[in-house]
């Protein structure tokens, strides 16, 4: 035990040396900044402690009762803008052809949409292996810059209570905390799936996902301590970052009803993976609000407000399943727009495999060798216990059950594998998965009545990932040379066209194929 904990504080001790070394909140600090900061994570490293017990039975229920909450959120949305309610035919009709900020198209993407994929990256696909996504893979949307905030910054805990206060990051770590796996996802998750995608926000495929352990207290308890007045009904969070969207100056602000804020579930963080938060993460405090889309979490916390529940900011109508581009809850808001549009809420249920193979470099064609290859991945529902996950091989033609673990935690994932025989040498193959929860709920189907659906913020996007894969024994070869140029010239689709829609050993090149290589970038 002695040994353990020696190699611990060593482990810590070379950890604040060696790795992000930015994570405190300045750019790579002098020596004698660099040695105060080694002294503060040695002295937190001390100090780290269990999940509080009453803590952890509290997320635990609030789950449960999450689960209701989030099952009628899929259904008032599939309601409202699901393929048998509303189209991209409807929208175009609606707008007239005067819409600008949709199109078609997959080979016309803008520098401003590079650059947002660039600053906003996924997470690393393959790391669906592992159980915990590391800091480095873990996805980010970041709306305008990184604030480098002190250590010694403070939040505002004020409005409808009886002790308002400012709350330090010292004094929140001396309080009882929980530690848990919590599954985060953008709710523009597989906006490249939408046909008539909208170009002008960050172009997501199904790769803005992290599964990470966070460490923090309960904003229930707080709140509570606080003393709630009479007439509150909301939970105002701003953060430090500021810029402009929607025409409109700004802090990145959010708010939660009361109730939601009480449950026991979210918490203010401070840690991830066991350390401090890195600044492009929020540092040095952030909300998470688990089973929610990411935008709850706001990162950079400064003020807390508890208010009569009349606040409704910019990101609050942002963030909403619409028929339109604009559209408010705040009756008058827009002369027009989607006055009945849906709050993006709660995470649908969905399934992700870690291609399986090796990857070309540039058109990330996926290579296996013939023979038995294990596929895994993983699969989350919010707070909804998961039902099952199946696994194809034909794009969806025909389906299999795959093994399906438990969850790692109330709001984390579960692991998933699938023993695959493959085709013959020379076969190309898209592979998919789906998943189901016993809440009912499932993905979106990626059929001929799906081409059409159509959401005007492109959110939550469910359809099936596709993973385009060719058999070669060649892969198990090094030095060996396999033939990838037609994969590559097919992301420009006349280029595909001018080489007779054919693979190298001269077999057909499908649509659909070209499709799983191409359409949702990030799944391959």
């Amino acid at each position: 035990m002695a040994f353990d904990k020696a190699k611990g504080l060593f482990e810590a001790f070379k950890a604040a040396f060696q790795a992000e070394p930015c994570a405190d909140s300045q750019p790579t600090p002098p020596p004698l900044q660099r040695t105060a900061q080694m002294r503060r994570v040695f002295a937190r490293h001390l100090a780290t402690r269990p999940s509080d017990p009453q803590l952890a039975a509290k997320f635990r229920e609030a789950a449960a009762k999450m689960v209701g909450p989030a099952c009628a959120q899929r259904t008032a949305m599939l309601n409202h803008v699901g393929p048998e309610h509303y189209s991209d035919e409807d929208f175009e009709e609606a707008t007239h052809n005067v819409d600008w900020t949709h199109t078609m198209h997959r080979e016309n993407i803008t520098a401003p949409e590079l650059q947002l994929g660039k600053r906003c990256h996924g997470a690393h696909i393959e790391q669906l292996t592992q159980d915990t996504t590391s800091v480095s893979s873990h996805y980010q949307l970041i709306h305008y810059d990184v604030p480098y905030l002190p250590e010694d910054h403070t939040i505002k805990v004020h409005g409808l209570i009886d002790k308002p206060f400012e709350l330090s990051l010292e004094a929140l770590r001396e309080r009882p905390c929980i530690t848990e796996h919590v599954m985060m996802t953008c709710a523009g998750t597989g906006r490249m799936d939408q046909n008539y995608r909208l170009w002008a926000h960050v172009p997501w495929g199904p790769d803005s996902f992290g599964c990470s352990q966070w460490t923090g207290c309960s904003l229930a308890d707080l709140l509570t301590e606080a003393g709630l007045k009479d007439g509150a009904k909301q939970v105002v969070f701003k953060g430090a970052d500021k810029g402009v969207q929607g025409h409109q100056v700004q802090h990145f602000a959010r708010s939660l009803d009361l109730d939601d804020a009480l449950l026991g579930h979210c918490m203010i963080a401070y840690e991830m993976n066991g350390r401090p938060l890195p600044s492009a993460h929020g540092f040095p405090m952030r909300l998470i609000v688990p089973g929610w889309y990411g935008m709850a979490s706001v990162k950079w916390l400064t003020s807390i407000e508890v208010t009569d529940g009349s606040w409704w900011g910019y990101e609050m109508d942002a963030y909403s399943f619409k028929t339109l581009n604009t559209g408010s809850l705040v009756e008058g808001r827009y002369a027009d727009g989607d006055s009945d549009l849906v709050p993006v809420r709660h995470q649908f249920v969905r399934a992700l495999m870690a291609p399986p193979g090796h990857p070309e470099f540039f058109s990330r064609t996926r290579f296996v060798p013939p023979g038995k290859v294990v596929v895994t991945g993983r699969a989350w529902s919010g707070p909804v216990e998961l039902d099952r996950v199946e696994f194809s091989s034909d794009g969806g033609k025909t389906w299999s059950l795959a093994q399906l673990e438990p969850k790692n935690g109330p709001f984390g994932w579960a692991s998933w594998s699938y023993e695959w025989e493959t085709p013959p040498e020379g076969s190309a193959c898209i592979l998919s998965c789906r998943a189901f929860d016993k809440g009912g709920r499932e993905q979106d189907a990626r059929d001929e009545a799906s081409e059409h659906e159509f959401n005007a913020a492109a959110y939550a996007i469910t359809k099936p990932q596709e993973v385009f894969v060719k058999v070669a024994k060649d892969i198990d070869a090094l030095g060996s040379k396999i033939n990838v140029l037609p994969e590559m010239r097919a992301a420009r689709r006349a280029l595909w066209e001018e080489d007779g829609k054919v693979h190298a050993d001269g077999s057909p090149f499908s649509e659909e194929e070209r499709h799983a290589l191409y359409h949702s970038p990030g799944s391959q």
